[in-house]
């Protein structure tokens, strides 16, 4: 049975040292794989002042394009340093994907960058909100935080 290591993805700086360290996990794991998590929470109705003609579901589709061309390219990384992955993305806030994928598939361990891309520069707390929420929520899975 393939022990699997979930990472939270975003496409930060923090997520990309997450997910080399899960990849130096994996090869030392026979048989494990990895799972890029990420999340695409879209907060509804996406209606703005201007109204619906302004163009949302365009930059919701552009948006979703990025995201799987970014995760596209992680699991190449992944793969080229001889380890298999898969890729999830959920419509819903990251900490929650990131558990309930790591639940979903028995992950042995869970790896998330310490801040995520929504973290403002200079902000002086050493540990974001999804890094927190998901070290409260794993349930007994381990996190690993890099």
């Amino acid at each position: 049975m393939a022990a699997t290591i979930v990472v939270g993805y975003d496409g930060s700086e923090h997520a990309a040292k997450a997910l080399d360290v899960a990849v130096e996990f994996a090869k030392m794991m026979p048989d494990s794989e990895i799972m890029i998590a990420c999340a695409q929470d879209r907060p509804g109705p996406a209606v703005g002042f201007r109204g619906a003609g302004f163009g949302v579901e365009e930059m919701w589709d552009e948006l979703a394009k990025k995201i799987e061309e970014e995760l596209d390219s992680a699991a190449a990384r992944v793969r080229a340093a001889g380890v298999k992955v898969t890729t999830a993305c959920t419509p819903d806030r990251p900490d929650v994907t990131i558990v309930n994928i790591a639940r979903d598939t028995n992950a042995r361990l869970i790896v998330v960058g310490t801040k995520g891309a929504g973290a403002r520069h200079g902000e002086k707390s050493q540990l974001g909100s999804t890094a927190t929420r998901v070290l409260h929520e794993a349930g007994g899975i381990p996190v690993l935080v890099v």
